[in-house]
This record gives structure tokens, C-alpha cells and sequence, in this order.
């Protein structure tokens, strides 16, 4: 070869394939020029083409037995390939397909590509804005001459700044700033006949340059009156609202061919086909946005794939858990007649996880659409636990959210950590505590004063620890926590864990110490 890539044989495919499937015109013409050729000992097809690059004619051949490209060629460049081998035989049948199809546009873009596709011909389509003055910035740069006899050449450039022109209706109001005038400031606006105008620019441009830019432009005349496009308008928009919605509800959707993808889906699955108005609120107060509580106005939703299918009606938690198997999701959640009736649309949430991973396959508890987006987004990048939400139901087994933290009373960092470690080493647990505290990097601990038997209640309905787990100082913890009265505790994180703390409140002495800490696995 010489000067070019072996790539073009190998991807040479490409350059001609047809505008529909690529959304582009095909670098090569129409073929011509079909003869016989040979190239290192091999029989093909010689073809040439057309660069629509607006280079030289290119030139290939086609092996006849095999149908590969032997070689390329284009003015002083040209590449061969020499005693191709395929690797193995294929059937013909490999090269034929009778199942479903789907349309180009869909292989080729996705639905929001193709609707800003045809927005952008609608608006090539449209009565342009005539801009009847710009400001220019005019230069002369001398390139010869002399300057005795004042004769002078010069090169004359003339820019100006780049801005952009929004118009819109008056009495529809303005519109969303769109993607390409976000980062233009807006300099000047005016009303022209049933026009308002706004001169956005990125550089400064004047107050009279902005002014007289926007008092020479063309306008066209409105596409129709006010109140009929107001009325198409809105039309448009409801209707748009209505396919989104109609979309995020999962009509139609077979349930196999969202298990066991490895990037894993939050599903929501139907299985009660009793009420279709039900259900849709149920689907979309479970995907309603819902305030963060944060100063920037910022909300969480619940990223959920929805399953409407009646092939689904009367499904049971047994036979999804089985459905799904070994693999993802290790989480379902249900909209089952239980959920159609009640009063909160209480949604079915499943454990499908592995036991091997510390899952309950089978266990369920409710929640309520307000904290689904609590539990899918925790759910989803493994933040927390199943058992850590069906653990924090209500006595009737709907979660409602977790309750509210209760003040803290101080915090603690490292020297009175020590200082604290210092003032009880009387069993291996506190022992091994003040041993192991100094090595920690930046400990603190928040410091919550609440009762005795709630603290004790959480410890005693902990499982027995997975296999990978360790746990120290438990039963001298319980013994703390079992008589009434109100103590003081809190949390220090480690590697892999944390040290509980009971602290006496009226004396300030750490009385007891656990550790939960889980270990690396090993390789096997």
C-alpha cells in the first residue's frame, strides 16, 4: 500500500451506503465502469466511483468468490489486500430474516432526533426575519505604496457582531428562551406592528447599533389570527403531553425484554387490569416530580419503567420472583389490585435479589407514590438496602417515609472522641475502640439523645450478620440499652463500617461500644 489506511478495504461498505440508512449523502457516486480485473492472483469486479470529496476518480475491485474489497486506488494512492481467507463457512441462512422489522427512521434516529429534524425543516420553512442593517467594523491595512508619490495599496476586511433576533407574538406572550440565544444577552427589544423583537448578542454591541438593527428589520405577517393559533397552540401542547404520557405508561410492553439487563430498570408492573384510569394515576403520581427541600428549587422523581401488558393480569410475587431469577432487577415494584383499591395507591415493592448477595427473595412492603422516588433512587445505585425501607413500615407495612431524625445534642470530633475513648475500657468491645480510634482519619460523631429502648429495639431486630461481616460488642451493647431512661448515642464511621457509642447522659462516660464492619471479598 501507499499512502492510504487498510481501513478503506475494510469499511469500504460505508462510503456508499444509501443517505436513508446514514442521514448523509454517501461519499461515492453511482458506480460505472464494471470490467473484470485481477489483482494478485485473485479474480474480481473493477468499479469506479465518484468522490463526491472532489477528489480523483476512485477505483475497486471486488473479489468475485468472495465479495470483499481487493483493492483501492485514488490518484498516487491504492492499497491491496493479497490471499484473503474466510475463517469459517457461513450458511446462507444467516443472511435472511423473517422476524419483525422495525422502519429505518427508528434504526436510524431516535424520536427526539427525527422531531427536531422535521422542527428544523418546519422552520426553514418559515417567513424568514429580514435584517435590514448591521453594524460593520470597516478595515484597511496597507500593502504597498509610496509615499512619495502617495500611491497606496490596501486590503479592506469589514466584520461585524455575531447576534441573533427572537420575534414573537405579542398577545401569545414570550417564549422559552431556546438552546441557541441561552448564552446571547438580550441588548433591545420593541414592539413592530403584532411583533415583539429582542436583539440578543454574545459581544457588547450599542444601545443605537441594537436600536437600529431592530428598526430596520422585515417582518411577514402573522400566520393566522390570534385567537385561532392560541387555540392550535394549546391543542398542540396537550396533545404532546398526552404521548408522553401515554409513552412513560408502557403500553404494550412485553415484561422479558426488560429482565436481566445488565444496566438494570426500575419496573413498575401492572398486574390488576380492572380500572385503566386507576391505574394511570397510580403510574403518574409514582413518577411525579417531588420538591427536594433545597434552596435551588431542584425535585427528585423516581426513574421508573413502566409494564402494561395484560399478559401480566393476576401476576403474583411468587411467579415474578421466578420469572426474573438470578439475574436483574434484585428490586420490582407492583401496581396490584391491592394497590387499585386502596386509599394511598399503596404501590407493592418486591425483593428479587440473590440470598448470596443478603436478599429476601419474596419479601414485599407498600409505599406510598409521595416516597417512591425515595426508594427507587436509592434502590437504584445501591445506596440502601430492601430490608432498610421494609424495616421503616408503618405497623399496617406502607412506607411513608422515615422518621425525622431527632436533634442532635453536640458533635465530637477527634480529640473528644479520645478523650470519651478514655473514659470507659472496661470490656474487649471499649478496649479494642480506644485501641483502634487514634488510627481513624478525621473522625467526628453526631450526638442524638433519645430513649434507652429505642436504641436497644434497633439492635435486637438486626438479622444474623452475612458471612462477611463482623460484628463486636453486641450483647454488652443490648445489656446498656435495656433498662429505661434516656441515653446518648451516635455513630463513627470506619472502613467498611461504624462504631455504635452509648454515652450516659448525666455523666458524659462511654458505656458501651459495637462494631459492624464488613470485610473485602477475596479473590477465589
Amino acid at each position: 500500500m501507499t499512502g492510504v489506511s487498510p481501513t478503506v478495504l475494510f469499511t469500504a461498505y460505508r462510503s456508499w451506503t444509501p443517505m436513508e440508512l446514514t442521514g448523509r449523502p454517501p461519499r461515492f457516486s453511482e458506480p460505472h465502469q464494471l470490467i473484470e480485473a485481477e489483482v494478485r492472483g485473485r479474480r474480481g469486479w473493477q468499479v469506479e466511483f465518484d468522490d463526491s470529496y472532489g477528489g480523483p476518480t476512485i477505483t475497486m475491485v471486488l473479489d468475485a468468490e468472495l465479495g470483499i474489497a481487493l483493492s483501492w486506488r485514488q490518484g498516487e494512492q491504492w492499497v491491496q489486500m493479497e490471499s484473503p481467507v474466510l475463517d469459517e463457512d457461513f450458511d446462507p441462512a444467516l443472511f435472511t430474516w423473517d422476524g419483525p422489522a422495525v422502519e429505518f427512521e427508528e434504526y436510524l434516529e431516535s424520536r427526539e432526533q427525527l422531531e427536531h429534524q422535521q422542527k428544523m425543516q418546519e422552520l426553514m420553512n418559515m417567513p424568514p426575519t429580514h435584517i435590514g442593517w448591521v453594524p460593520m467594523q470597516v478595515t484597511a491595512s496597507p500593502t504597498d505604496g509610496d509615499p512619495l508619490s502617495g500611491a497606496l495599496d490596501v486590503t479592506v476586511t469589514a466584520s461585524s457582531p455575531q447576534f441573533g433576533i427572537r420575534r414573537w407574538l405579542t398577545k401569545l406572550g414570550e417564549p422559552e428562551v431556546g438552546f441557541s440565544m441561552e448564552l446571547y444577552s438580550p441588548r433591545a427589544r420593541t414592539t413592530i406592528g403584532p411583533w415583539t423583537v429582542e436583539l440578543r448578542s454574545y459581544n457588547e454591541i450599542s444601545a443605537d447599533d441594537a436600536d437600529r438593527v431592530l428598526a430596520e428589520l422585515g417582518l411577514p405577517d402573522p400566520p393566522g389570527a390570534v385567537g385561532d393559533i392560541r387555540d392550535a397552540t394549546t391543542a398542540r401542547q396537550e396533545a404532546a403531553e398526552e404521548a408522553e404520557i401515554v409513552s412513560a405508561l408502557g403500553i404494550g410492553r412485553d415484561l422479558d425484554d426488560y429482565l436481566h439487563d445488565s444496566y438494570g430498570v426500575s419496573l413498575l408492573v401492572r398486574t390488576d387490569f380492572s380500572d385503566d384510569r386507576r391505574w394511570r394515576e397510580i403510574a403518574l403520581a409514582a413518577m411525579a416530580p417531588v420538591d427536594s427541600g433545597m434552596d435551588d428549587e431542584s425535585t427528585f422523581e423516581a426513574g421508573l419503567t413502566c409494564i402494561d401488558h395484560r399478559d401480566n393480569d393476576g401476576l403474583t410475587v411468587e411467579a415474578l420472583v421466578e420469572r426474573i431469577g438470578d439475574d436483574p432487577p434484585y428490586y420490582a415494584f407492583v401496581a396490584d389490585s391491592v394497590t387499585m383499591f386502596h386509599p394511598e395507591m399503596a404501590i407493592l415493592v418486591v425483593d428479587c435479589g440473590r440470598t448470596d448477595f443478603g436478599h429476601e427473595p419474596g419479601r414485599t412492603f407498600r409505599v406510598i407514590p409521595e416516597q417512591m422516588q425515595s426508594v427507587e433512587n436509592n434502590l437504584s445505585i445501591s445506596n440502601m438496602d430492601f430490608r432498610d425501607f421494609a424495616d421503616s413500615v408503618d405497623d399496617d407495612g406502607v412506607f411513608r417515609g422515615f422518621a425525622p431524625s431527632p436533634p442532635h445534642v453536640a458533635i465530637l470530633q477527634r480529640d473528644e472522641l479520645l478523650a470519651l475513648s478514655a473514659t470507659n475500657r472496661s470490656t474487649p468491645a471499649l478496649a479494642r475502640f480506644a485501641e483502634e480510634l487514634p488510627q481513624v482519619d478525621h473522625p467526628s460523631m453526631v450526638v442524638y439523645e433519645t430513649t434507652r429502648t429505642k436504641v436497644h429495639d434497633s439492635v435486637a431486630a438486626l438479622d444474623d450478620p452475612p458471612a462477611n461481616e463482623i460484628r463486636v460488642g453486641v450483647e454488652d451493647y443490648l445489656a446498656a440499652t435495656a433498662r429505661e431512661g434516656m441515653c446518648r448515642h451516635g455513630f463513627v464511621q470506619i472502613r467498611g463500617g461504624h462504631w455504635s457509642l452509648v454515652i450516659d447522659p448525666d455523666t458524659g462516660t462511654l458505656e458501651a461500644a459495637m462494631l459492624r464492619q464488613y470485610q473485602p471479598s477475596t479473590p477465589s
